[in-house]
């Protein structure tokens, strides 16, 4: 079933799946990739057996706990297998996969048979007043990227709906997808309106005597496609365009981890007030404590020593003495948190990016902070991650220097207060002042910026954070004991 990823998620959108009926799957290997509002997540299967049915197909949202497959004993022959092995359906009396899919769609219940029903029913209805000459194939997706079901499509081709009239419906699903309710509204209003590929009529004269209903078998033709995959759907997707003004122009569809995103942030700019300051540290020392303790800390740890534990460290005393950045508003409201639970920004490639949280950041020295840091980063980048575990952050760094950014000016990570951003670590001559006077040396630079919703603060209570922080860090020496 549709598993539960976290205390918040209701529901999921199966991503990709990585077996195909007829294989084989063992207990704990990936069966499928799926997507919740808050990450991407790869299934394991829960037992050892082989896949027999997939009721939910890919770019499908279904409530959790709805079944999505079924396994049985290995060895097991999947009931709407072909003996010939091959991906034709086969011609019988059991409902489609269209049909099994569109009924795990509608309920969190096992037992769904008046869905099947209902959309068994649908079927025979546009079976019989189909014209007997095939329709024309649905794709999944168009070059707009609109998804169609195997319900959608198999109604609209037993119809005979052009692809031109799916995409003038307005769809009520998710993401703007056509559903079949959508499709049989049109079908109740389509008599009054002109349709595109209207069939000609085949005689004057009413039939004297009523026709029995058939039932219309599809079978694989050299018009039919086979099912895309996700990456051919892809694909066909970004299909190159012509403007108005002649520019050659590529359309591609927003995967689901970039539309969060940019809801994401659109939503932070809608909410607050965004103000961004800036500060120059001399990170001299924290390189130099970094450069003698890495190779040991590796090889005791088993971990890599980076430079965002120390980013993360020194930014929890400036918040405790800075507390409205550790904080979130709520209404009128200011909500001060106790705990420090700081996010940390990875980037996914190039899709996008995470934001886990470091719980309880406040109570760990270097090493935790270290371990914490990796294992998250790791498990963020490998899918692994928990949907609780991208929530309930109080304060976040984006160590965008890590990417080759002098600087930046981040979007607060909504419902937080402050984002901060080291950047670049560069070597550059600067005044240094010493007891015989003021010198020109080489020392290790980097900006610091430090976004802030200035509904609850003000630039003066930003300078005075960037100034402790600065402190923080340029009080580190090659023999700072932080570990």
């Amino acid at each position: 079933v549709m598993p539960k990823m976290g205390e918040s998620v209701m529901e999921g959108t199966v991503l990709e799946w990585k077996k195909a009926v007829g294989d084989a799957v063992e207990q704990d290997e990936t069966l499928l990739e799926i997507s919740t509002d808050k990450v991407d997540s790869e299934v394991p299967s829960p037992e050892a057996g082989t896949l027999l049915e997939i009721l939910v197909e890919e770019g499908e949202t279904v409530d959790v706990g709805t079944p999505i497959a079924v396994i049985g004993a290995a060895g097991a022959v999947a009931p709407s297998a072909p003996a010939g092995g091959t991906d034709a359906p086969a011609a019988s009396s059991e409902p489609e996969p269209h049909e099994k899919s569109y009924s795990a769609t509608q309920g969190n219940t096992p037992s769904a048979a008046p869905a099947v029903q209902e959309a068994r029913g649908a079927a025979a209805a546009a079976a019989v007043t189909a014209s007997s000459e095939p329709a024309g194939p649905i794709p999944r997706r168009d070059e707009a990227g609109n998804f169609y079901s195997p319900l959608v499509r198999s109604i609209a081709e037993a119809e005979r709906l052009s692809l031109g009239e799916l995409q003038s419906i307005q769809g009520s699903g998710a993401d703007g997808r056509v559903t079949k309710d959508d499709v049989m509204a049109y079908l109740e209003t389509r008599g009054a309106q002109p349709t595109p590929t209207a069939a000609p009529a085949v005689s004057q004269a009413p039939s004297p005597t009523p026709v029995a209903p058939v039932a219309q078998v599809r079978t694989p033709t050299a018009q039919t496609a086979p099912p895309r995959t996700r990456a051919e759907a892809a694909q066909a997707a970004a299909v190159p365009h012509s403007s108005a003004s002649g520019e050659r122009v590529e359309v591609v569809e927003m995967d689901r981890m970039r539309q969060l995103i940019a809801e994401h942030m659109r939503r932070s700019k809608d909410t607050s007030a965004h103000v961004t300051s800036f500060a120059e540290i001399d990170v001299t020392g924290l390189v130099q404590h970094r450069n003698r303790h890495k190779a040991e800390f590796q090889a005791r740890e088993g971990t890599k020593l980076t430079f965002t534990p120390y980013f993360i460290l020194a930014a929890i005393e400036p918040l405790r003495d800075h507390p409205l950045l550790n904080s979130s508003v709520e209404g009128t409201r200011v909500l001060i948190k106790k705990d420090y639970h700081v996010g940390i920004a990875v980037a996914i490639g190039k899709k996008g990016l995470l934001v886990p949280v470091v719980r309880n950041a406040g109570q760990q020295n270097l090493t935790g902070l270290a371990h914490s840091v990796a294992d998250l980063a790791e498990r963020a980048r490998t899918k692994k991650l928990q949907p609780d575990e991208l929530q309930g952050g109080t304060f976040t760094v984006t160590n965008v220097g890590s990417l080759g950014s002098l600087m930046g000016t981040p979007i607060i990570n909504q419902p937080q207060s402050a984002i901060l951003s080291p950047g670049a670590i560069v070597k550059r001559p600067v005044v240094v002042e010493t007891d015989a006077g003021d010198v020109i040396a080489i020392r290790h630079m980097m900006y610091v910026s430090l976004s802030y919703d200035h509904r609850i603060i003000d630039g003066a209570m930003a300078a005075s954070f960037l100034a402790a922080y600065r402190q923080q860090l340029e009080a580190l020496g090659p023999d700072s004991m932080l570990f």
